[in-house]
């Protein structure tokens, strides 16, 4: 089962940018059987290092956009610090209950907001980058708390802040991504949150589905990919917010 949830999820990433801590938080808590504090940890290290070998395809195609990126990273990373050490006091009983309800709410409102919000590409946008940094910081709270919103949140604020092309969105949003997560990730592993048994599964999956979905991205309708990975997203988060209505 990891290994099929791997695959389903990296071919998201590659193609769309989106899916890495959206999907694979909430397989691990629905599928599974996790704690959310397991699976947000999990699924932040399994989000960065499926990404490996998509950012490497998009930046060998000149498509990560080092100014941007590096912006996104100084709120991001700092955010993702503060939004791991958060969820690392969610440990036992009530409090996990609470810690699935935030992550579910948390999904189903990243996965909306990149439905309904459209971008408005500003011209010459691309020289204001520093205009990226504070909503960087709270994607990056988002994600270091629930390991969503990178991708859905990280390309939505891209698209309306600068110019950069579809292609150029996806692998600097996919860099954010990776970068992010890890730095989340890192907190969660010295803490212990990580199940590195089912993550071990999840990785060589993962990494093949996302290199098949960079290396075809261009030929798929993305927009459509990209629309149907948020809708199953949000009905997931619901589904999240449902069954910890039930534990409270």
């Amino acid at each position: 089962m990891e290994i099929l949830i791997g695959l389903l999820i990296g071919f998201a990433i590659g193609t769309t940018g989106v899916g890495g801590g959206t999907l694979t938080a909430p397989a691990l808590i629905l599928i599974l059987g996790f704690t959310p504090r397991t699976s947000v940890a999990t699924a932040l290290i399994f989000s960065a290092t499926v990404k490996l070998s998509a950012v490497a395809i998009y930046a060998w195609k000149s498509q990560v956009k080092y100014r941007v990126l590096t912006y996104l990273l100084l709120g991001g990373v700092s955010g993702a610090v503060v939004g791991s050490l958060v969820i690392e006091h969610f440990r036992s009983g009530r409090s996990e209950a609470w810690a699935l309800l935030i992550v579910g709410l948390t999904i189903t409102a990243s996965a909306i907001a990149g439905l309904v919000v459209r971008p408005k590409v500003q011209r010459n946008a691309e020289h204001k980058s520093s205009f990226l940094l504070p909503p960087a910081f709270a994607i990056g709270i988002e994600t270091g708390f629930s390991s969503a919103g990178a991708g859905a949140l990280g390309s939505l604020l891209l698209l309306n802040f600068t110019n950069l092309s579809p292609a150029a969105v996806v692998g600097t949003d996919l860099s954010f991504g990776l970068i992010t997560s890890a730095s989340g990730g890192i907190v969660h592993a010295f803490a212990g949150g990580c199940n590195w048994t089912v993550l071990a599964n999840l990785v060589p999956a993962g990494m093949v589905g996302t290199f098949a979905g960079a290396m075809v991205s261009h030929r798929l309708p993305s927009r459509a990919l990209r629309v149907a990975i948020l809708i199953c997203a949000a009905l997931v988060g619901i589904l999240l917010c449902l069954r910890s209505v039930r534990e409270l």
